[in-house]
């Protein structure tokens, strides 16, 4: 989820100069990590239940579930246009119209009665959920000055990690008394990511932010600079090859993940039975707690080694996950493979993030190579995820789609080891 879920435009729009000498007060730092567990924690613990909810409460088949896990990356292209979008709007009507599409939704999803209705109003949420990046990094940029604004980020990924984790057994507890919980839990998470963004709102407001942006508010709209991410996109991985690489090794560490992904709600429930407790419990409460604990021994990692490596070296122990997977027998064993999982996903957040920052070269091109890296989540998510259920269903048996994902981690780990090789004469600055 971490890393081809949201989290990875957040380098788009921080590329202007910021002066440093800023103070990064408690009053704005604290209400900031309170607007990330009352907004993204509590859209992922929606998300991270929501196959399990369509399955066991609305009878969702097998290609039903893979709709539901594959919607919101595959909607994520849609972060390019948004990015857009930001750019003539203030900030604080922004986060008002990104609210009414991404939570408003999710309390009419409270009073879905068929399988057909949830996925239609998820899905509007979805669409909304890809605004988030782009103005999740206008905010880091305002907020934070340069030398201060990794510690902030870290910090409020803190907040969002361990509200995650709270909120996603809160959720899974809550089904298992009452399966029609989510008609109270939906509507409440629209409630309470409104209350986030009025935080955000307020912020702008006493940071001044609105006011270091009015240049930009008077461009008018241009549509060839709308889709221009998307246009230019076979350009610069043509021109680009190193990028290029990445992107392919990407491209094959997603399908194992997406593999994993779209089948990881039909194993746990026709192998294991799990009720909606066991789900939260043993595959996603402790998958957040992981990344949390790594995230920063992964951040000195890149720090030493750099994107590719540090890639390299997190796809091959994900190679574990699904085999792990494979000959667990009991819900404690998923959980340990959970963990495995969470880990190795830390590293992969983190090169998400900034591998295209660092071929990107200069700051002009960031938030272009990021639309790309973004918009190509969007493509294997609609690929692998339908692939690995076919598999399934052709075979019968978990073994081979979760056989393929391992080799897919393993190969894109040596991909990520031989751009790494390339890295070392063709790259001027390798690493960050």
């Amino acid at each position: 989820m971490a890393s081809d879920g949201g989290f990875g435009n957040i380098t788009q729009n921080v590329t202007a100069p910021i002066d440093d000498s800023r103070p990064a007060p408690l009053r704005v730092l604290l209400p900031h990590m309170l607007a990330a567990a009352l907004t993204q924690a509590v859209y992922f613990g929606i998300a991270v239940m929501m196959p399990l909810l369509a399955r066991k409460r609305f009878d969702a088949d097998n290609w039903q579930t893979v709709l539901v896990t594959a919607i919101m990356p595959t909607l994520m292209v849609l972060s390019v246009f948004w990015g857009d979008f930001l750019r003539r709007v203030r900030l604080r009507r922004y986060l008002a119209i990104h609210w009414a599409i991404a939570a408003v939704p999710l309390a009419a999803a409270g009073f879905a009665e068929s399988f057909w209705s949830l996925l239609f109003w998820y899905g509007i949420a979805c669409v909304g959920s890809a605004g988030w990046s782009p103005v999740a990094g206008e905010l880091l940029k305002g907020f934070y000055g340069d030398a201060k604004r990794g510690r902030a980020f870290g910090l409020v990924n803190t907040a969002m990690f361990i509200s995650w984790t709270c909120i996603t057994l809160g959720i899974g507890y809550a089904l298992d008394v009452n399966e029609n919980a989510y008609r109270v839990y939906l509507p409440l998470a629209a409630g309470l990511y409104g209350l986030g963004i009025l935080l955000l709102r307020s912020l702008v407001l006493t940071t001044n932010l609105q006011a270091k942006r009015n240049l930009e508010l008077k461009e008018p709209f241009q549509f060839r600079r709308f889709v221009e991410p998307v246009l230019h996109m076979k350009e610069i991985l043509r021109t680009d090859r190193l990028f290029a690489s990445y992107e392919i090794a990407f491209m094959t560490y997603g399908i194992g993940f997406m593999i994993c992904n779209a089948l990881l709600p039909v194993m746990a429930t026709d192998k294991f039975d799990m009720n909606y407790t066991d789900f939260a419990q043993s595959t996603q409460a402790i998958y957040p707690l992981c990344m949390l604990l790594m995230t920063y021994p992964m951040g000195r990692v890149m720090d030493r080694l750099g994107p590719a490596k540090t890639s390299c070296l997190s796809f091959a122990w994900l190679a574990a996950y699904p085999i792990a997977l494979l000959i667990a027998t009991t819900v404690f064993g998923v959980g340990v493979a959970t963990a495995i999982y969470g880990a190795a996903m830390a590293g992969v957040h983190i090169g998400w993030m900034l591998g295209p920052v660092t071929f990107a070269r200069t700051p002009e091109r960031v938030g272009q190579y990021v639309a790309i890296h973004t918009t190509l989540v969007g493509l294997r998510g609609v690929f692998a995820q339908g692939l690995g259920m076919l598999i399934y269903v052709l075979t019968g048996h978990f073994g081979w789609p979760f056989g393929l994902a391992s080799l897919a981690f393993a190969f894109a780990s040596w991909q990520m080891w031989r751009l790494s090789e390339r890295m070392k004469t063709e790259l001027p600055t390798p690493g960050l």
